[in-house]
This record gives C-alpha cells, sequence and structure tokens, in this order.
C-alpha cells in the first residue's frame, strides 16, 4: 500500500484543472514577494525619512496580503455563485472558530480608518501605558512607560498587546491633536514663608522654559482647532494656590511635549531649589509634628 503512495501517484489522481490552480497559486504568491521587494526598493530610494519609509512598507504589505488573498479566493472558486456561498460558509467557519483573530483583524481595519494613533504617538490603552513602535494586523508592539518608573519614564520592556484590545479598551492618545500636555508641579510651602514672593519666583522659573516652546504651540494650537473642538483661551503658565493643614500649596499648571515631563520637572525643581537656597524668607514644607506641654 505504502509502495502505491507517492507523488506522481498522487499528480496523477488530480485533474488538470486542480494542477493548474495550485501552479497558479503558487505563482500569484511568488509574484507577489517579488513585486513587494521591488516596491520596498522604490520606497527606500525615493523618501528619506525613516518613519514614511516604515508608514509606506506596512501600508504596502497588507494592500499585496489583501489582494492575494481575494486572487486566491477567486481562483479557487471560480463561478460567482459557487464563490459567494463557499465565501458566506468560510466566513462563518471563521468567525466562530476564530473570533479572537477576527476581533484582531477588525481591530487592525478601525486602527488604519480611524486612525486612534499611529506608529511614535504615545498612547494608554487600558493600564497599560508606552509609544508606538509596530501596529500589526494581529498586535501593537509598544515601548512601555510607567509602571514602576515615575514620570512617564520608559521601562526598557517591549509591550506585544492583542490589537482588538482598541475595540474593547478605552484609548488615550498623548500625542495626537495638540502635541502638548498641561502638567502640574505642587509647591508647599511653610505659613511662615513669603508666599508671594515664592509665586513670582516659580512664574518666572516655569516661563522661561515656556517661552522656549511657545511659538510652536501656538501653530500646532491654531491646527488642532481645525482638526478638533479644541480651545484653550489661555495657554500661558498659571499658579493656583490654597491651603492644607499644614502648608500654602502653590500648583503650577503648564504646557509640556508629553515625552519630556520628567526633563520639565526636574529642570523646573533645580531652578527653584537654586532661588529658594538665597531666599530665607522661603521654606518648602514638610512634615512635621508640635509637642505641647500641658
Amino acid at each position: 500500500m505504502l509502495e502505491n503512495f507517492n507523488i506522481s501517484n498522487i499528480i496523477n489522481s488530480l485533474s488538470i484543472t486542480t494542477v493548474s490552480k495550485i501552479f497558479l497559486s503558487f505563482s500569484l504568491i511568488i509574484l507577489l514577494i517579488i513585486l513587494k521587494k521591488l516596491i520596498h526598493q522604490i520606497i527606500r530610494k525615493r523618501i528619506k525619512s525613516n518613519k514614511t519609509i516604515y508608514k509606506w512598507k506596512r501600508t504596502t504589505n497588507s494592500i499585496l496580503l489583501l489582494i492575494g488573498f481575494v486572487c486566491l479566493l477567486l481562483l479557487w472558486f471560480s463561478s460567482f455563485g459557487s464563490f459567494t456561498a463557499s465565501l458566506g460558509l468560510i466566513t462563518a467557519a471563521l468567525a466562530f472558530a476564530l473570533r479572537d483573530i477576527v476581533t484582531d483583524l477588525a481591530g487592525y481595519i478601525f486602527v488604519v480608518i480611524r486612525r486612534p494613533f499611529q506608529v511614535s504617538d504615545r498612547i494608554q490603552i487600558g493600564n497599560t501605558k508606552g509609544d508606538v513602535l509596530h501596529i500589526e494586523w494581529f498586535q501593537i508592539t509598544l515601548l512601555e512607560v510607567g509602571n514602576w518608573v515615575d514620570n512617564d519614564q520608559s521601562t526598557g520592556r517591549l509591550v506585544y498587546m492583542p490589537i482588538g484590545q482598541v475595540l474593547t479598551q478605552t484609548i488615550f492618545n498623548y500625542s495626537a491633536g495638540f502635541d502638548w500636555i498641561w502638567n502640574e508641579i505642587s509647591v508647599l510651602m511653610t505659613f511662615e514663608s513669603d508666599w508671594e514672593k515664592a509665586k513670582k519666583i516659580i512664574l518666572n522659573i516655569i516661563e522661561k522654559q515656556d517661552d522656549q516652546m511657545n511659538q510652536n504651540v501656538e501653530k500646532k494650537l491654531k491646527k488642532a482647532m481645525q482638526q478638533h473642538m479644541i480651545e484653550y483661551p489661555n495657554i500661558k503658565p498659571i499658579i493656583y494656590t490654597n491651603t492644607t493643614e499644614s502648608a500654602i500649596n502653590l500648583t503650577v499648571r503648564y504646557l509640556c511635549p508629553p515625552k519630556q515631563r520628567r526633563i520639565s520637572e526636574h529642570e523646573f525643581w533645580e531652578a527653584l531649589l537654586k532661588k529658594f537656597g538665597n531666599n530665607p524668607s522661603l521654606s518648602l514644607a514638610y512634615p512635621t509634628s508640635r509637642y505641647i506641654n500641658t
């Protein structure tokens, strides 16, 4: 029995039509691979930006994959009635057996069409936050930020997330629309301190930082207002004053790029500590206890 089971017997048992379809299928796959390589070469020659090259390569791969899938279906199910009936059965079976994969494909289509984020954006999906490195058919690759690292700094870990989660989880995009976010720093002063003087010093420090990016902020804001209902009547830093049980709380609110939140706080605190060190009337508050003898 095994002697009769060889490749020649299998080929002889196939009809000419089936053999032709197999040959055409392999030819189509080889043609698409060659076409993909040629298009990638053209993209690398014509485009200088690595980010744009990446986008075009991904788009090309997706289009060629879709073309190949449709061509193979049309090849193997030649008559329209047979094609539509078979396609319906295949779709129903796949939807039931491969629910997660179908969800991921739907998520990918959602991301491609609606574009809630793109490569290099800083996003948060559910409880996971990071910078987008890759957007693929079935997963998103993020460079994780936060977690055990403070102030949205990178942890160095890669997160591979099923792309279908974009349909079920809330998406936060720190980079889209308006490339700045509002950040707040609280400065606690003792009640004995000259808090009005402290406010002037804090505002002066943050305005110096802010002046370096003010023009870019205004340009980006005008562009964002054309695309979204974003209105900020005042984009200048502001300080809010309130008190706690043991201190005067001065909260400075200012705009900064989402990926520079930590460095902006670092520069602010270094400048503030130097200024306060030369002013005996200014003291930062810290937890204290007072004992009163009765």
